[in-house]
């Protein structure tokens, strides 16, 4: 099953980030209309450049990389923000303050993910968010993603995190220690294949 233009498009540039070696997290603002406005992706680890202010610092979260894009005219609360993994409680409230009414993530995260402050917080559940996640699909292929990056970190926190992953998807974390016991992704990452291309071998070998 194909995933629509917004979806793919954030997954684009999760492998992107992947290939940056950094947090593998892209997202996208899709317009009224359905058109991409805005893409952008985890650069906390990115090398820096003067063009991009958010990079290499710790601010450089997809979702805020997205969002710096957006003048005070832009209508965000008439669009969609899509993110491959649930924001956490900067982005969350980043997200609302800056105007957006309409979430949807792709993965679950039980480590990080703040979602619920929409809810939980009186400010927030007052602007009534619109929240959408996880997403079957990209959602097991943002934590193939995710748990592949953590697990080149040996602590107790990469650990509580890849727990919490395997709650929400055993066979996409497995897949990630596969995958990464061969070096399979790092390898295709090196070598330039395509999100698509990269996405659709998550899609089969996850079946």
């Amino acid at each position: 099953m194909p995933l629509s233009a917004p979806w793919s498009a954030a997954f684009s540039e999760a492998w992107e980030a992947y290939k940056e070696n950094t947090v593998p997290v892209g997202a996208v603002f899709a317009d009224a209309t359905g058109e991409l406005r805005f893409r952008g992706r985890n650069q906390v680890y990115s090398a820096q450049t003067a063009a991009l202010p958010l990079q290499h610092t710790r601010l450089a979260h997809a979702e805020l990389n997205v969002l710096v894009q957006a003048t005070p005219t832009d209508r965000l609360y008439e669009g969609i923000l899509y993110i491959t993994l649930e924001p956490c409680a900067m982005c969350v409230g980043a997200a609302v303050v800056c105007g957006i009414r309409h979430i949807r993530y792709g993965a679950r995260d039980g480590s990080i993910g703040a979602s619920e402050l929409l809810a939980a917080h009186p400010f927030l559940a007052s602007k009534n968010v619109r929240l959408e996640g996880p997403q079957s699909i990209l959602g097991a292929a943002s934590l193939v993603l995710m748990t592949d990056w953590i697990l080149r970190e040996d602590s107790e926190t990469a650990n509580r995190t890849i727990a919490a992953y395997r709650a929400e998807d055993a066979r996409a974390v497995d897949l990630a220690q596969e995958w990464f016991r061969t070096g399979h992704l790092r390898a295709v990452a090196k070598d330039g294949m395509s999100s698509e291309s990269v996405l659709e071998e998550m899609i089969s070998a996850l079946r």
